[in-house]
């Protein structure tokens, strides 16, 4: 087993690797990404790539503990359906993708599992996931971590220089700059060409905890937010620096927890009120 890569992705080991490595392995992450336009800035995989490549170095800092599953590539982005070569998963579809994949690697021998991610519109399916699964799969350990969230708000504040923000504006396009260049369309970066109505509406029903459906054409005549032509490859390595920084507490956390809090997460059956956890 001296030959193993850096990085444990399980599409590039062989069944007999994985079964020599499967007591050192103490979760296998689960990448689910996304395929929808991200205006005339960056490529149509972009959420794919950046969670990918976040979920890849990750295990690769804590090698050989964590394993890293194929990416799910597909997501919920049907707000997007509006611009061309976006697809978009039906909810209960997506479910269904995730149940597979962990009833297939539990079967495997693997009991604990964070599902990473870097697209909104996949939240409230994740936590539908780590809320449901675990009442039917003999699952140890379920969780769910958008990297996105780890983005230092500070630094944020120094980077985001628009109105608007948070789709293909200057601070994701300087991400993917950091991480995959390839995937950024240089000669074309533009801002957003937002619709301000809109946008003034969408904000006014939310201070009244208002919320309803909408497709990002209603908002952006290009499909972004933002302004994608202030974004550099320095600012961008600057925040993916500040959110694997975070990753790598809270993976620490979770490798180093004892073994009852982590049994804390197991839903066997349905308990009973009262029941002590």
């Amino acid at each position: 087993m001296n030959n193993l890569p850096a990085t444990l992705r399980l599409t590039h080991l062989t069944w007999g690797e994985i079964a020599a490595l499967r007591n050192q392995i103490k979760v296998v992450a689960i990448p689910i990404g996304s395929i929808e336009q991200h205006g005339p800035n960056t490529s149509l995989d972009t959420d794919l790539v950046i969670c990918e490549d976040l979920t890849l170095r990750l295990a690769q800092r804590f090698h050989p503990q964590v394993l890293v599953a194929p990416t799910i590539p597909f997501g919920m982005s049907a707000y997007h359906m509006g611009f061309p070569g976006t697809i978009t998963l039906r909810t209960q579809t997506l479910l269904h993708v995730l149940e597979d994949n962990l009833e297939s690697l539990i079967h495997h021998g693997f009991t604990r599992f964070l599902l990473t991610n870097w697209h909104s519109g996949n939240e409230p399916i994740m936590t539908i996931a780590m809320q449901t699964l675990p009442t039917r799969l003999p699952l140890d350990f379920l969780a769910g971590l958008s990297f996105y969230d780890l983005e230092d708000q500070e630094l944020e504040q120094e980077i985001i220089q628009s109105e608007t923000s948070g789709h293909a504006d200057e601070l994701e396009t300087a991400e993917l700059m950091a991480l995959r260049p390839d995937r950024v369309k240089h000669s074309h970066l533009a801002p957003g060409a937002v619709t301000t109505d809109h946008i003034g509406m969408r904000k006014r029903l939310r201070r009244h905890a208002i919320r309803r459906s909408f497709d990002f054409s209603d908002m952006t005549k290009n499909g972004a937010v933002g302004n994608a032509t202030l974004a550099t490859p320095h600012d961008g390595e600057r925040m993916i620096q500040a959110i694997e920084a975070q990753a790598d507490k809270l993976l620490t956390t979770i490798l180093n927890a004892p073994e009852d809090l982590i049994a804390r997460g197991r839903i066997p059956a349905w308990r009973n009120p009262g029941q002590e956890q």
